[in-house]
This record gives structure tokens, C-alpha cells and sequence, in this order.
């Protein structure tokens, strides 16, 4: 398992104006910075990505997509290298926003983590049902992403159980129960040990359903989770200043 719990901050679109992204960075920084067991990951949008690195501190950087090519006549497109030489550690990939309102295929997204892989980023990998109990969708998914990837990059992965049923953003959510997320960890943890053996130990797997600051505990210790990719919560400095130390208190 992960020796220290990965804290991934998901802004999407957020915030408005540069000033403000400049602004929660620093109180997120400020907030989180001198804590210990815990690496928090600050992935704002791309047109942001500049001025988060400058305030940033001892957090680490990440992008929220990347294309599938290091270079070339890709118009919009933003290159795993490019984010590398921005400051990037890690990029999230495959999120279920992108797969439904995007369009984007598992295919795609498996061409995009080699990629990621290639140029020294860790890839944030979401995965997760559209219905709720469809665990096999899950493995399904993950099966299908990490096709191809050999045993020597499995140290440099992140995978994310993102139930889309219980994102907040989404009508109707519900919020998922730390029992539920553990079944589906313990079929993503089979998965992966059948797939790579003993080193897929050391793969992180997040939450990342609507987590808080009041929930976090209880995904961590029933969830066997070692960490979250939180949305909404992380556009909230303070709020998510005490997600991250509550974690620690796990």
C-alpha cells in the first residue's frame, strides 16, 4: 500500500480569474504545506497551471487531462511533456465528466496513460460505475485502461474509484458508503494483483465520490482507501485545509 496518503484537489473548471486560482493555491499551501503523511495534489485548469506552480510550495502540481501525443498538429491539445516541463508530477485521466459529456473511449484513455507514462507523469486513473453496484463495469474499465502496461511502471500509477452515481455534480447523487467503496477496492486490489502480482501492492487506490471533510475518515478506515481526488471540497481552501488534516487523524 501507499507509504503516505495521496490527497488529489480536482478544480475542473474552477476558479474564475487567475488572482483567485493564485489566491486559493497560496491558502491551500499555507494550510497544508508543514503537514506530515500526507502528499497533496493540486490540479487546477490549464490556463492556471502557471501561477498555482508559483504558490504551490511543497505541494505537488498536476493537470486535470493530457492529449495522447508528446508533439505535433494537434490543435487544443496539451502534451504529457508539455505539463512535465510546467511543473507537473501528475495528470488525471479518464475522468467520468470526459468519458460522458466528451465522449472520451477506454481506448483513448489507455493511449493517454502510455503517454503519460512515457514522459515521467504519474497518471491519476478514474474508474467507476455508472449504476450503482455494477463493480464489474468497474474492473472492466481499469482492465481495459491498463492494457499494456508493463510491471516495471505499476510504482508510478494512481487508480481512482470514482462511483459516477455519487459525484455531486450529478442529479441525483447519493453519497456512496465507505462499505460500498471497500467492495469495490477489494475488486480493484484482484484485479490488479492478477494482472501485475505482488507489485501492484504499492498502488494507491483514491475515492472519488463527493468527499469532505466530514466524511473522509470513515472512506479511509471502511473504504481501505489511501487517499481521495476531491472536487467541489477543493475549491474551498479552508474546507479542504481540514479534509486533509482530518485524514491524518485516521
Amino acid at each position: 500500500m501507499a507509504k503516505k496518503l495521496l490527497i488529489v484537489a480536482n478544480w475542473k473548471m474552477n476558479p474564475g480569474t487567475q488572482g483567485e486560482a493564485s489566491s486559493l493555491a497560496r491558502e491551500v499551501a499555507k494550510g497544508t504545506g508543514a503537514v506530515q503523511g500526507v502528499e497533496v495534489v493540486l490540479c487546477p485548469p490549464f490556463s492556471f497551471l502557471g501561477v498555482v506552480c508559483e504558490e504551490k510550495g511543497q505541494l505537488k502540481l498536476g493537470a486535470q487531462d493530457c492529449a495522447a501525443e508528446q508533439k505535433g498538429a494537434f490543435t487544443g491539445e496539451v502534451s504529457p511533456s508539455q505539463l512535465k516541463g510546467m511543473g507537473c508530477s501528475y495528470v488525471i485521466l479518464g475522468h467520468s465528466e470526459r468519458k460522458n459529456l466528451l465522449g472520451e473511449t477506454l481506448g483513448q484513455i489507455a493511449a493517454k496513460l502510455q503517454a503519460a507514462l512515457q514522459a515521467g507523469l504519474i497518471p491519476v486513473l478514474c474508474v467507476g460505475e455508472k449504476k450503482r453496484g455494477e463493480r464489474k463495469d468497474v474492473v472492466r474499465q481499469a482492465g481495459a485502461a491498463l492494457q499494456g502496461i508493463a510491471k516495471t511502471n505499476v510504482s508510478r500509477l494512481v487508480l481512482v474509484y470514482e462511483p459516477e452515481w455519487a459525484i455531486s455534480s450529478r442529479k441525483g447523487a447519493v453519497l456512496a458508503t465507505p462499505e460500498e467503496v471497500g467492495k469495490a477496492v477489494e475488486a480493484l486490489r484482484e484485479l490488479l494483483s492478477t494482472r501485475f502480482g505482488k507489485e501492484a501492492h504499492g498502488i494507491p487506490i483514491l475515492y472519488g465520490g463527493s468527499a469532505d471533510s466530514r466524511n473522509i475518515q470513515g472512506f479511509l478506515q471502511e473504504g481501505n482507501v489511501q487517499g481521495a481526488l476531491v472536487g467541489a471540497a477543493s475549491l474551498r481552501g479552508a474546507e479542504f485545509v481540514r479534509l486533509v488534516k482530518n485524514a491524518l487523524l485516521v
